[in-house]
């Protein structure tokens, strides 16, 4: 994996470490891209049609509140009712909050879905529900990642999708999520799949003028000459001892040579280096780490890369900033985090339908959880599985309708509930990837990939 470092963020159980650059090997030839790349190239070629070439998950870190976003109830008793209103979009019928204008004009582009809903209050567990598509083993709050999880629905799909020749299959940005202790959140990588198939993660920050991923440039002190010796030398070490570590019944030497195939790539180069787009459409995506963070997913999409997810994180991120609302939650979503999602995605859904993307590039948006359909005493809303909005557009997904429907106080599904499980078939079904495909755990035990089933309705 390619690791460009910084923080987590803080929610409600304390705070997240600070993690730091580390390089080891052989310079460039010590990543561990042939470890990525082997994975990619072991994918099965059984797949049904797909509807999507592309997939862009946008995970919302902390829970998003339905009552403020997709699902407001007016005439709901106070208490429940919050001080957003809602707002006419471009389809009738349709309402969004006030504070989403921007997305309210392009209603036609998205679907609403307003009956997500699984039985999890615990960020990471919950996390890991959305994120891979099944229930964590053991339930609870500050569970971490180990072997035997389940893979996110990225490293699923890197196994068994489409595999591209000089991009990685499966691309995470731009900073992996921490819980409360600072521990890693589960769900994000690849589990019982094995290292092979984590993702190509990209921990920095998008809104530097220069942001770019330097370490697929060569460094200044390492010409192409230089360069060709290490992979010489590296050939040489491997020659000399069959010890070195190799994946077995792996083409372990094809994929150091793709590996370093991406390293030199200038498309691949190109496609992580924001500083190449105009200053107008980096406004128009906002300076901001979210919309900076959809503009470089746009770039992955045009550049081939299958599925990009882009956590609501960043590496200066702080209490006002995620969507664990808790407490003087208007203030924070008026001022900090809905103007900033808003402009985001709006870029985003317009920027995919004028180069011709949106037709084949699903996009998904949602969070870990909802927030509580009562309002506690700090004027916030406390966490809340059993209900949550959801936003999908691109790849046939009919834009302009709401899917499913929630009881009066927006506190649990009433009509057509969608489990996470039935969320991540849908983004395989939209890939064209079979739901009956196996895993093994360490023992060999054969593992489904997907128990859930696609939500046919929203296409």
């Amino acid at each position: 994996m390619l690791h460009l470092y910084g923080s987590g963020s803080r929610l409600c159980d304390g705070i997240a470490r600070r993690e730091f650059l580390r390089v080891g090997g052989l310079g460039l030839a010590g990543l561990t891209l042939p470890s990525l790349l082997t994975g990619q190239a072991q994918a099965s070629a059984a797949k049904s049609e797909p509807r999507a070439r592309s997939v862009i998950q946008l995970f919302m870190w902390g829970g998003p509140s339905q009552h403020e976003t997709f699902d407001l109830k007016p005439h709901a008793p106070d208490g429940i009712r919050g001080d957003f209103r809602p707002i006419a979009t471009a389809v009738p019928g349709v309402r969004v909050c006030e504070h989403l204008p921007l997305l309210a004009r392009r209603a036609d582009r998205y679907a609403i879905l307003r009956s997500l809903t699984h039985t999890g209050v615990n960020h990471g567990t919950s996390a890991y529900h959305v994120l891979t598509g099944h229930l964590h083993f053991t339930p609870g709050t500050l569970r971490h990642p180990t072997p035997n999880d389940f893979p996110s629905v990225g490293c699923a799909a890197a196994r068994f999708g489409r595999q591209p020749r000089d991009v990685p299959a499966y691309v995470a940005l731009p900073s992996v999520l921490h819980d409360g202790d600072g521990g890693e959140v589960p769900g994000q990588g690849p589990g019982l799949l094995g290292g092979r198939f984590a993702p190509f993660l990209v921990k920095g920050d998008p809104t530097r003028a220069d942001f770019s991923l330097d370490t697929l440039e060569l460094p200044d002190e390492v010409d192409g000459r230089r360069f060709r010796e290490r992979i010489g030398l590296r050939a040489a070490l491997e020659r000399e001892g069959e010890r070195l570590a190799r994946l077995p019944g792996s083409d372990h030497d094809d994929n150091c040579e793709r590996a370093f195939r991406l390293l030199q790539s200038s498309a691949t180069r190109r496609a992580f280096r924001l500083a190449d787009e105009s200053e107008r459409v980096r406004e128009r995506y906002g300076r901001h780490h979210f919309g900076q963070s959809c503009l470089l997913a746009r770039r992955l999409v045009e550049a081939g890369v299958p599925l990009i997810t882009v956590y609501w994180n960043a590496p200066d991120i702080d209490d006002l900033q995620h969507w664990d609302t808790h407490k003087d939650s208007f203030n924070r979503l008026k001022n900090h985090l809905l103007p900033h999602f808003d402009r985001g995605l709006s870029a985003l859904l317009d920027d995919l339908a004028e180069r011709g993307l949106l037709d084949r590039t699903l996009l998904v948006w949602c969070g870990e959880f909802g927030r509580t359909p009562r309002l506690n005493k700090a004027a916030g809303r406390d966490h809340w599985g059993f209900c949550q909005s959801a936003l999908l557009a691109g790849a046939g997904v009919r834009g302009g309708q709401v899917y499913g429907s929630s009881d009066a106080s927006a506190a649990y599904a009433a009509e057509f509930p969608v489990s996470p499980d039935d969320l991540a078939a849908t983004v395989f079904h939209a890939l064209g990837i079979p739901l009956d495909r196996e895993m093994r755990d360490a023992l060999g035990r054969p593992m489904p990939l997907c128990t859930g089933r696609p939500v046919q309705g929203l296409f």
